[in-house]
């Protein structure tokens, strides 16, 4: 019978036929689940071979049938992907093996929990004060940000320094606001300074309360508020060496109708690299993700990397772009090994591709 021979050798999950326009997915005990554009519409559903009318119908059958409709264009694709404890699982694990039956509050629940490390968050302050900060032994860049609820960026250009790998000891200029301490060197103008740090003279003006904007001695500081480093053009770096996508951004119907905001890229317990620097603010488990990463960027972006075998990177470390973070794998909620990747703008996923040159 069609229905033992596919429980025995299929996995659940398992993507039988992938046209431009339709998919095929094994689920269990020989039913199957498809899903079509017609035009603009998406019809899906699921199939049982145990009834009486599909018995007599062989699969290949089945597949070739809707071949022919619909237009063959051989893709591959992975698994699908919700709680959250900072330390990693195996493959298989009671906690892997439960995350993988995950009903859907287990998955609500998960997303609750990502959104709490994507969702942005703002300060506004009082009149100025600046603290000398003395870093102590083991503290990260991240630890430091955290306490004074300010941004790693305004503590970094505050204090003149390049990047976030501190050593016990270093003193640190603290600003109680989102901004930058800058200190004037010769030749510089406050019209220049404002417009290289992208930001207003009246705010400067106003913060600093300064009475005269022609005049600053080399060495003299101010602050410029909202400002951050100004980076050279940012490269984004692809995730695994594959670049191949296997499940894109958007809707899609197994196991259940739900947006994908992330892609889904071929990664056979390869090796996972950071996209852009930044500081790790979580590394651990997270339900349906599995073993994830999530990576603090500039200029509000933050890329989430899911379903890793390993971790390689903690929170608080400060990675460069294409740096070793993880392992990929298939923890959590997840039908075969790959990576399931994020870029989040301002608190919202948005396509990875927008960013990420040369994944296909």
């Amino acid at each position: 019978m069609i229905k033992r021979k596919l429980s025995q050798k299929t996995k659940f999950g398992h993507e039988l036929l992938k046209t431009k326009n339709f998919s095929l997915i094994y689920l269990d005990s020989g039913n199957l689940h498809y899903s079509y554009k017609k035009d603009r519409t998406l019809i899906f559903g699921d199939i049982d071979l145990s009834k009486k009318r599909f018995k007599i119908i062989p699969l290949f059958l089945l597949a070739s049938i809707f071949t022919i409709y619909i237009g063959f264009i051989p893709e591959s694709k992975a698994a699908m992907n919700g709680v959250i404890e900072n330390r990693e699982y195996e493959e298989n694990s009671e906690r892997d093996k439960y995350a993988k039956k995950a009903d859907k509050k287990y998955l609500e629940e998960t997303e609750k929990m990502k959104m709490k490390y994507l969702s942005s968050q703002s300060k506004r302050s009082e009149k100025l004060r600046i603290i000398h900060y003395k870093v102590k032994p083991y503290e990260s860049i991240l630890d430091i940000s955290k306490k004074f609820n300010l941004s790693i960026e305004s503590i970094l250009a505050s204090s003149n320094l390049k990047d976030g790998n501190l050593q016990p000891g270093t003193i640190l200029n603290i600003p109680n606001k989102q901004g930058l301490l800058y200190k004037f060197k010769k030749g510089d103008t406050l019209a220049k300074v404002a417009s290289f740090y992208q930001v207003s003279i009246q705010d400067v003006v106003g913060e600093n309360e300064l009475t005269d904007v022609d005049v600053f001695l080399p060495g003299q500081k101010i602050f410029l508020p909202g400002a951050s480093i100004p980076e050279s053009p940012i490269v984004w770096y692809p995730p695994v060496s594959s670049r191949r996508i296997t499940s894109g951004f958007g809707w899609r119907t197994f196991p259940t109708p739900k947006f994908h905001d992330a892609l889904d890229l071929r990664a056979n317990y390869d090796i996972v690299r950071a996209a852009r620097t930044g500081v790790v603010i979580f590394s651990g488990w997270m339900g349906g993700y599995g073993n994830t990463v999530i990576i603090d960027h500039t200029k509000g972006f933050k890329t989430l990397y899911a379903h890793n075998s390993k971790l390689k990177v903690r929170a608080g470390d400060y990675v460069r772009a294409n740096k070793a973070i993880a392992v990929s794998g298939c923890t959590g909620y997840c039908f075969g090994a790959h990576l399931h990747f994020e870029v989040i703008k301002n608190g919202k996923t948005v396509n990875p591709k927008k960013y990420v040159g040369g994944l296909r």
